[in-house]
């Protein structure tokens, strides 16, 4: 079957991941507006929705749509990598990516931030145990989906920009330790640097597969070939 420009449904669902991207700045955003004082440099971006914290439960509301839609991403991202046969690699780190966000979802649903995480409740440290297993997860999904992207002919571009991501997601992770353990007030900020550059990679992947059919066959005509993709 030859590759058409014609548009299936998991094309129009892959653009929940662009939604859930802006979806979630603008919690962000509105939380630091809306909380008097509120420090985005110094100040994590849980404790916006942390029990206690000015406009939690409207807040939320946000992030639970945010958790709905980044999970609809995950599967559609799944799903068109298996149509357009990417790298087994790549599978695989999207369901790892589906996983993070459905812990995601999940945990921090039943376990948000207590005191603004400076005293180890119960509730603190399972919000603690859920977030490193979310970090593990989308280091890994990155890194998979990137080497697998890059691995598939007509993905590569895509395939290095994921990458980037990645690597500039480790380089945040490790400066977070020291920032921690030094007491430096930049929390808030090396934790953007990590979720920010989550959401600008979730929002360019989702529009490229959402105009999938019609990047691949421009490629196509560039490179001069006649057919790409053939389905059993």
């Amino acid at each position: 079957m030859k590759f058409g420009t014609q548009k299936n449904y998991w094309q129009f669902i892959a653009l929940s991941g662009a939604i859930a991207a802006l979806v979630y700045i603008s919690h962000v955003v509105m939380g630091g507006v809306l909380w008097v004082g509120y420090s985005h440099v110094k100040q994590t971006i849980s404790e916006l929705t942390g029990n206690g914290a000015p406009d939690a439960e409207m807040l939320r509301i946000f992030t639970l749509g945010y958790g709905i839609l980044a999970v609809l991403f995950s599967i559609a991202l799944y799903v068109l990598f298996r149509k357009y046969k990417v790298d087994a690699i790549a599978r695989f780190g999207a369901l790892l990516l589906l996983t993070m966000h459905t812990a995601s979802l999940v945990g921090y649903g039943l376990f948000p931030l207590e005191q603004g995480g400076e005293v180890l409740t119960f509730g603190n440290f399972m919000h603690l145990a859920i977030t490193a297993i979310v970090v593990i997860a989308t280091v890994g999904a990155l890194f998979a989906i990137g080497y697998g992207l890059w691995l598939t002919k007509n993905f590569k571009g895509i395939g290095v920009f994921t990458l980037v991501c990645a690597v500039v997601i480790v380089l945040a992770g490790i400066a977070t330790p020291i920032v921690l353990n030094y007491d430096l007030p930049y929390a808030g900020l090396v934790e953007r640097v990590t979720v920010f550059t989550l959401q600008l990679w979730t929002f360019v992947l989702s529009l490229y597969l959402y105009r999938l059919p019609k990047i691949i066959d421009m490629e196509v005509k560039r490179m001069g070939l006649v057919e790409v993709y053939k389905e059993p």
